[in-house]
């Protein structure tokens, strides 16, 4: 390629007063930038003639303008290639005419394709030399900024369409920006808003303190937020709306503002302050229909008792058959009443949530005995006979409601006596399956009466409900047996449904989960590991309150070892129940228990001198060996403390102090291992072996119990540390304290208990300490789980072989 300009090869000197050179590159022809370049590049001469095209080019519109083509014929090869050609001929000869440079100019060509046009003419002193022109082709640039542009267009529509009014602030929170849908929402025009600040004009006074708080924390701790707020309206009018509001960043990651959308939510606080009134208003009329029901019951029963007494009296004098009859009629007539009457009041007290689970222990056997006598003794001479089937591997006494569950079994023989005129009743008693350490137990109650439709089977749950229609008119009722009976299996946390059961025309079947107590209905021989050479305290009563699963096993397992009768309780109000009811020798109770603080529980004891137990031996029985618990439990009126973990030996002691009359001491011989089981070195062997003597299948069960709890329940002590629930921690910590010592690791129980005491006070101060003790114990435990986990399977294997 010529160089262009008459001069162009001379060498130029540098301006006056420079004294320096110019560099060696500006001496270059501009022939080695245009033969470089990556754009595509026309030149022209001083006659606007086309004098040379690079290869660039070449390639975007191909080889199309012949040597010193004139600009005429230039305009004419190029127009057609462009979407307007018009409009580009125009441009091209106002180019021509004003010889000025042009940058930025976008062509839209006919293919698509975008492409941005620069003219430069070049002039030596005043006289024109010629123009070169610089073509970039940029379709991709335009098409990222069109997706830019339309992905803009389409979230300000959706902000404008929505009930989603966008705008954005200051860090003082002056508007900055508003949309068309905040606009609408707040009835301001744009230009009324921009630089006013936001809480000045929408926020009540009376809430303005608490909005600059939340815009406070949003730029302090850098986080979004999401808030409902009250706000006022160009009209005055008010409307509540939901905030979510972010910071706004600039390109070095500086906050700059916040942008906020606001959705009106009005219609959901007035349906939200409608229900919440809607919800008082049912709450009161609870109330009232429970007050009214408490008066009804008083009201009809009264009575009904004397009408129901002295029914009963009638039938003991002399009647004729007519009489006898009619006195048939109204004991009929009364028990009908009341059973209205209870059920209406049972499916209240359950619909307000004041009927509780109360577990005590219990013998099943005898329950559904009981049921079947009573109801042989109804049917009378009618042809129905009523059967009971137990399953013989239910053997043991159970813990669990049986009021509840005998009301479940009323509830189902009396349907079943109402709707069956022939045939037979059957109750049916199985063990399903163990789970989490409970007895899962299923009971059938099969009839062979008129049975129910499958389509009817969804409405004899509800209250209220029954069958058919003609059912209330033929045999009476409320229809809300079964509705209570669902209810309160399911408040056990059972269920129940209608079964097939062959032979049947209806069969209910409920599953109901109790706790094992391993005590056995009839009382058998057992092996000890030390001979009590005096007494053996066989005709002792003990009532033991406690809830640990693993005290309580242990517990259990001594008393069975030493023949003492006892009853379990699990809660305060179980306990209530058993001390109000009958005479205890001993009680034995843990100091922390649900439903009332063990010392509680003592002092009511001791309050009422009408109380059969008023002067019955209490021992105590905690993890915290420490004065001030021993101080309080004697001005409770406890008479011993017995500090968990307690051997054998030190539970003798005491049930020699106050359960042998005389007085005089028990002789005991010293434990020898004669068992022939070794228990592991690294565990506390001395302390095992005083604490199970021979008896490892007891042992067994204690481990095992320790297997499958203890990590769950440390864990759940960690949640509590990261929350800081000290309380909780400290009260699950002192229940789990006693567990790691009856597997051997004693040194455990006394960090825990080290632990305990930091948990008293200062707790937030000291918390990186108590972290630490906490850690300290999960690898301790972690590190011998796996041992207690071997001895375990070593103690199984040597019961097998030795057939214990």
């Amino acid at each position: 390629m010529k160089s262009i300009g008459k001069k162009a090869n001379r060498t130029t000197a540098p301006p006056a007063g420079n004294t320096t050179s110019i560099p060696d590159l500006f001496a270059m022809p501009i022939s080695a930038w245009l033969q470089q370049t990556n754009a595509g590049i026309m030149v022209n001469n001083e006659k606007y003639q086309c004098i040379w095209v690079n290869d660039v080019l070449k390639q975007h519109i191909g080889d199309i303008i012949p040597y010193k083509a004139a600009w005429s014929t230039v305009i004419n090869i190029l127009a057609p290639l462009l979407a307007d050609p018009e409009a580009f001929k125009k441009q091209l000869r106002t180019l021509r005419k004003d010889k000025k440079p042009w940058f930025g100019w976008e062509l839209p060509f006919a293919d698509g394709h975008y492409r941005e046009v620069t003219h430069l003419p070049l002039f030596e002193g005043s006289q024109f030399m010629g123009s070169i022109w610089q073509i970039v082709d940029i379709t991709r640039r335009r098409s990222v900024e069109d997706a830019i542009r339309w992905n803009e267009e389409k979230f300000r529509s959706v902000l404008n369409n929505l009930n989603a009014a966008m705008c954005e602030t200051d860090l003082e929170g002056k508007i900055t920006r508003v949309y068309e849908s905040f606009c609408r929402l707040s009835g301001y025009k744009e230009e009324e808003l921009i630089g006013k600040n936001i809480t000045e004009v929408f926020v009540p006074a009376e809430k303005r303190t608490f909005a600059r708080a939340l815009r406070k924390k949003r730029l302090n701790d850098n986080v979004p937020l999401l808030y409902d707020l009250e706000v006022v309206l160009k009209d005055g009018s008010r409307r509540w709306v939901l905030c979510s509001s972010t910071n706004v960043y600039d390109r070095n990651g500086h906050i700059t503002g916040g942008a906020a959308v606001h959705m009106d939510i009005t219609r959901q606080k007035v349906l939200q302050q409608d229900l919440e009134n809607a919800r008082a208003a049912a709450e009161e009329a609870r109330q009232a229909q429970k007050e009214f029901l408490a008066s009804m019951s008083h009201e009809i029963r009264t009575p009904l008792n004397a009408i129901i007494g002295m029914a009963h009296l009638l039938e003991e004098t002399q009647l004729d058959n007519q009489q006898k009859e009619y006195i048939n009629l109204l004991k009929h007539s009364s028990g009908i009443l009341l059973g209205i009457v209870s059920d209406i009041l049972d499916i209240s007290r359950i619909e307000a949530g004041e009927l509780q689970v109360n577990q005590r222990e219990f013998h099943l056997r005898e329950l559904i005995q009981s049921l079947r006598h009573t109801f042989e003794l109804k049917l009378g001479r009618r042809p129905v006979k009523i059967t009971a089937e137990l399953d013989p591997a239910i053997n043991t006494w159970l813990i669990g409601d049986n009021m509840l569950l005998n009301q479940i079994l009323l509830n189902l023989l009396g349907n079943a006596e109402k709707f069956t005129t022939e045939g037979q009743i059957a109750i049916r008693v199985q063990q399903e399956s163990w789970l989490n350490n409970k007895m899962w137990i299923s009971f059938r109650v099969c009839d062979t009466g008129i049975g129910i439709k499958k389509d009817k089977l969804e409405h004899i749950f509800r209250n209220y409900k029954q069958a058919e229609g003609d059912i209330r008119e033929k045999y009476g009722g409320t229809g809300l047996g079964l509705a209570i009976a669902k209810q309160l299996v399911e408040l056990q946390g059972g269920t129940i449904v209608v079964d097939d059961v062959p032979g049947f025309q209806t069969a209910f079947c409920f599953t109901l989960p109790f706790m094992d107590t391993g005590k056995p209905l009839a009382a058998g021989n057992r092996n000890t590991g030390r001979k009590l050479q005096q007494r053996t305290f066989e005709n002792a009563n003990i009532l033991v309150v406690e809830d640990n699963q693993m005290n309580l096993r242990y517990i259990m397992s001594l008393l069975q070892k030493y023949k003492i009768n006892y009853n379990v309780a699990t809660n305060g109000p179980d306990a209530i129940y058993f001390l109000e009811s009958r005479q205890y020798d001993l009680i034995l109770m843990d100091i922390r228990i649900p439903g009332m603080n063990g010392l509680e529980l003592a002092q009511k004891i001791r309050a009422d001198e009408n109380l059969p137990n008023v002067a019955t031996p209490v021992i105590a029985t905690t993890a915290v060996a420490m004065e001030s618990t021993a101080t309080m439990a004697r001005e409770a009126g406890i008479s011993d403390i017995l500090t968990k973990p307690y051997t054998p030996d030190q539970l003798l002691q005491l049930f020699n102090k106050y359960l042998n009359e005389d007085e005089t001491e028990i002789i005991m011989e010293e434990v020898q291992n004669i068992s022939g089981y070794d228990f592991n070195p690294d565990l506390n062997v001395q302390f095992l072996n005083g604490l199970y003597e021979n008896n490892i299948s007891y042992a067994a069960d204690l481990f095992e119990i320790f297997i499958r709890i203890i990590k769950d329940e440390m864990a759940k002590v960690g949640e509590q540390l990261e929350k800081s629930d000290w309380t909780t921690m400290k009260f699950n910590l002192h229940k789990l304290k006693p567990n790691f010592a009856m597997v051997g690791l004693t040194w455990i129980t006394e960090k825990i208990q080290t632990l305990e005491g930091i948990l008293v006070t200062d707790q937030d101060q000291r918390k990186d300490e108590i972290t630490r003790l906490y850690n300290e114990i999960v690898s301790e435990m972690n590190k011998y789980y796996p041992i207690v986990n071997e001895e375990y399977e070593k103690m199984r294997k040597f019961i097998e072989t030795n057939g214990l």
